[in-house]
């Protein structure tokens, strides 16, 4: 529920103008809180005097807007977009459990379809080398169906992984596998990925969206069985993540974007 403090509010309807629900109104010169809504928060953002509150959510994780610390130079972020890979080598090193939580922070800030925050999400670390044999037996039986995608690319990463078992064509080294859950809205899950994904880089650490390890988890039961799965959340992503053993010089080509103006 929101909450107006009466002695902050100067009754100077910032909040009223930027809430499309209608949820609050300027009564009496003061702001009052009509009914709920879904929470976005925008009252709480826009308020002069941080005299609006949501003491459902965490408010010390509010922060106050500063030019130097929230503005970006543009060009440069689209340099930085540009310059992002898809990493496939990884080094031996252990990514600590603050930079993980730092990424998973970028992912919860990201917006989310009706601001439903249903995203959820599953870090492997610890528990990635357990994990692995499920995936390789999912791998066989997804070969065995009909009308796969790309078997003629995983079938030489099973056999070469069954003759070298060094040989790992799925995680590639990599040091954490995180996945993430979307409950309503794929879409919302997919925001959030790549919000994690810029900040991952922007910490130096890799990352490969792996669509082969969502697909062999979707159809694995044992896979499911040690996540824990409950079938209310759909996978949405599966996210590799690693300090980059490569070093690429400069952007890849893309063709052009194809754009109707109107």
């Amino acid at each position: 529920m929101i909450q107006v403090d009466e002695k902050e509010c100067i009754g100077c309807g910032a909040c009223e103008k930027d809430c499309f629900l209608q949820a609050i109104k300027v009564r009496e010169k003061k702001a009052a809180v009509l009914r709920d809504c879904f929470h976005c928060g925008h009252c709480v953002a826009v308020c002069p005097t941080g005299a609006v509150s949501m003491p459902d959510y965490p408010m010390e994780d509010i922060k106050e807007y500063n030019k130097d610390d929230f503005l970006m130079d543009a060009g440069k972020l689209l340099n930085f977009i540009k310059f992002r890979r898809s990493v496939r080598q990884f080094q031996k090193k252990q990514i600590p459990r603050s930079e993980i939580e730092s990424i998973l922070e970028a992912g919860r800030f990201t917006p989310t379809a009706g601001n439903r925050q249903d995203v959820s999400y599953i870090v492997l670390q610890k528990e990635l080398e357990s994990f692995k044999p499920l995936v390789w037996e999912g791998l066989d039986a997804l070969l065995e169906m009909e009308g796969v995608p790309y078997t003629r690319m995983l079938k030489p990463l099973r056999q070469a992984h069954q003759e070298n078992p060094a040989e790992d064509g799925l995680f590639f080294g990599a040091d954490a596998l995180l996945l993430v859950f979307g409950e309503s809205s794929a879409l919302s899950a997919g925001l959030t990925a790549c919000s994690m994904e810029l900040m991952a880089q922007a910490k130096g650490i890799g990352v490969l969206y792996s669509g082969f390890l969502q697909g062999i988890i979707n159809i694995s039961p044992k896979a499911k069985e040690f996540l824990q799965l409950d079938g209310e959340k759909t996978l949405c992503a599966c996210m590799l993540l690693g300090y980059p053993d490569v070093q690429y010089r400069r952007t890849a080509p893309r063709k052009p974007a194809v754009v109707q103006w109107r």
